[in-house]
């Protein structure tokens, strides 16, 4: 891929889309993939990831990696920031493409610049690891940061993980807490059942064995929602 900046592009969904996404929930899958074909031709790059999708799980097609590949990068390159972070992915993988580091690398940063949550709370992990370039904890904390804040309940758990372990600086219970506690309001099962084990224990907050096992009956009920 060539480095450099996603466009910015604000795009409403087109009718041909919302008609493609009604027919792949009613299990039409060939009247999605035409209506989906359709609205793609228009450069509609919302199209252009469920047509991706469609390939990448084998949805009334064939399954096929490297379709699906060709179609995030479509899209992608069509200002979509989370077909961004799925090149990203496949390319780190190398599903679907020749396995490229460097490519996937530019990628997650061109996808958490244009907005994409996942896409920065991935682009925050390889900035902490130092993949592909020299490690940049405090950039990688905020772009975590950031995917936490707007919804991200990966990065609120990771967040919390690198607080509790002292990964990236001095062990921060409280501040692990808080960070699991977004978790919370995020509805993601993982930092709720940490926050619960807190609470148990009475590490980083009061003692509290009734506020743990209703957290842990919450983890349970999201687990169930998810499956």
């Amino acid at each position: 891929g060539v480095s450099g900046d996603m466009p910015q592009i604000e795009m409403a969904v087109s009718e041909l889309t919302q008609r493609g996404e009604q027919a792949i929930a009613e299990g039409k899958f060939a009247e999605a993939m035409e209506l989906l074909m359709r609205a793609a031709e228009t450069g509609d790059y919302f199209a252009m990831y469920d047509i991706a999708c469609m390939y990448y799980f084998g949805d009334g097609v064939k399954k096929d990696d490297e379709a699906a590949f060709s179609w995030y990068k479509n899209a992608a390159e069509h200002g979509d920031p989370e077909a961004a972070n799925r090149v990203a992915i496949m390319l780190s993988g190398g599903i679907g493409c020749e396995k490229n580091a460097v490519a996937a690398f530019d990628w997650y940063r061109r996808s958490a610049e244009a907005g994409s949550l996942s896409g920065m709370a991935n682009y925050g992990v390889q900035l902490l690891k130092g993949n592909c370039r020299s490690q940049d904890v405090p950039a990688g904390l905020m772009w975590l940061d950031r995917a936490s804040e707007g919804g991200n309940g990966i990065a609120s758990e990771l967040l919390g993980d690198y607080c509790v372990n002292g990964s990236y600086g001095p062990a921060d219970p409280v501040k692990a807490a808080a960070y699991y506690e977004r978790g919370v309001e995020q509805k993601y099962a993982p930092p709720v059942r940490k926050l619960a084990e807190m609470y148990e224990a009475g590490c980083g907050l009061p003692k509290d064995t009734k506020k743990a096992a209703e957290l842990e009956k919450l983890a349970a009920e999201l687990d169930n929602f998810t499956d």
